[in-house]
This record gives structure tokens, sequence and C-alpha cells, in this order.
């Protein structure tokens, strides 16, 4: 059952100045995966511009607890234990005046699996399918209603370089982040007539616990293959979600890479 925790700020006297100008009176972002990693990172970087927050995670809910008692000095957070379902966002923006409102949906929250594919089993299959793909979708599905209402707002899709290539003893998760590629790419037509739109971050290696099994030799030989010399940080990646974030609507259905000239 998730957990649901809500608590507001007056968001900063710039970012206020920054809506007042715009015409809209409250920005909401909805980040998953924001307990750690390029989730966390964003969640700080988005904060910083007067964003209210939503944020989930299924695993390390004291880091997302912890995350959220710092941003709540500057804004206002909500942090769910587990999926962001349509009951929740119901909740949350059922009777929101969304004409004044812009939603930002960051689809980030991801799992990786490192095996040969005959050694594969049927749950863990089942698992990274599920965080990498299916959450997403449903997530996605129960937000474009609120978002049709708003008139304005966007999607942006966090994959990876293994979506278009793919990765030996990887390719469980190369085939969800190369399904979150293309429903990238359809979503974005459906919803461009509404001028609403839908792009993917595609990220090289960046340097965050889902590469902690690597071995020192093994890191800086994967530094040494990528032109730049080095993984991306965190913050850096954070930094370039909010560019998409801030790009012209015009652009959309985009996989844009973000890998130190890599792939």
């Amino acid at each position: 059952m998730p957990l649901f925790l809500y608590s507001r700020r007056a968001v900063s006297f710039s970012a206020l100045r920054t809506l007042e100008r715009s015409g809209i009176d409250l920005k909401l972002a909805i980040i998953t995966g924001a307990s750690r990693g390029i989730g966390r990172a964003a969640a700080e970087r988005f904060s910083e511009d007067g964003w209210e927050l939503i944020l989930n995670c299924r695993r390390h809910f004291e880091l997302l607890r912890e995350l959220s008692e710092r941003l709540e000095k500057r804004t206002s957070c909500t942090i769910i234990e587990g999926e962001i379902t349509e009951e929740l966002l119901s909740k949350r923006l059922g009777q929101a005046a969304l004409s004044s409102m812009e939603l930002l949906l960051i689809n980030n929250a991801g799992i990786s699996l490192l095996s040969l594919t005959q050694d594969v089993g049927e749950e863990e299959y089942r698992e990274v399918l599920d965080t990498n793909l299916s959450a997403p979708f449903r997530l996605t599905k129960a937000l474009i209603p609120y978002l049709l209402r708003a008139r304005q707002g966007r999607i942006l899709n966090v994959s990876s370089v293994w979506g278009i290539s793919g990765a030996s003893m990887e390719t469980v998760y190369s085939l969800t982040k190369g399904g979150i590629n293309a429903f990238t790419k359809a979503l974005s037509k459906e919803l461009a007539p509404n001028h609403i739109p839908v792009n993917a971050a595609v990220f090289g290696a960046v340097d965050t616990d889902m590469n902690a099994w690597l071995s020192k030799e093994e890191r800086e030989e994967l530094c040494r293959e990528i032109p730049y010399g080095r993984m991306a940080d965190t913050k850096e990646a954070a930094e370039f979600l909010r560019l998409l974030s801030l790009a012209p609507p015009y652009m959309t259905g985009q996989l844009i890479a973000f890998d130190g000239g890599w792939i």
C-alpha cells in the first residue's frame, strides 16, 4: 500500500516572480525513482527553480524521507513509497486549477540486471520489465487526462544508450529502454496536437549506484571508451533534464543523447 505524505511550503520570491510573469500559478514536477542517483539530483535541481514536487521510490524510502525534509525548506514535497497510482494523482490534482498549473513528469525510475539471457529468471525479468517499462506506462496513462485539462506540461522519459545499441549481459535492461524509446516516439505523436511534448533523455554512463558493481579497473576501462574521458555525474544529468524541460514545446518525439560522445 503506497504511503502518501504531503506538506506545503512557500516557493521562493524569485520563483514566484517567474510564475507571475508566465501566468502560471504553480509548477509541479513528478519524479520517479528519486531516492538516489539521477532522480534525487533532479529533485534537488528542480526545487531550486521553485517547482513543487511529487517524488517516489520503491526502495530506500528512508533516503527519500531525508531528501524531502531538506527540500521542504524551499518548496512543497510529496513523497510516496511505492507506485504513484491514479488514485493518488486524483487526490493531488483532482480539484486543482490545472489551467494555471504547469505539469512535468520525469519517468526516471529504473533498475538493471546483469545476466546472460539464458540465466534470467522469470521473477527478476518481470521485476525489471515492470519497473522500467510497465510502471512508467501506467503513470503516464494516469497523468494524461490532467495534462490535457491543463493544456500545458511535458513528459521526459529517462532512457539509456543501451536502448539504442543494446548491451551484452544486459538484454532485459536494453529491451526495456528500447521500449521506452518507442513509447516516447509513439506517445509524442498522440499528444503533439495538444502541444504536450514527449521526449527521452538518453543517458550514457552516469556515476550512480547502478554502476557500483564495476571494479576500479573496469571503471577505468569504461572511461577510456568514452571520448569525453569520464562518466557523467548526477548533477550534470539533472541539469540536462532541466534544459530539456525548458526547450520549446515544438521539440517532441526526440531521443536526445547525453553520453560524452560515447555511442
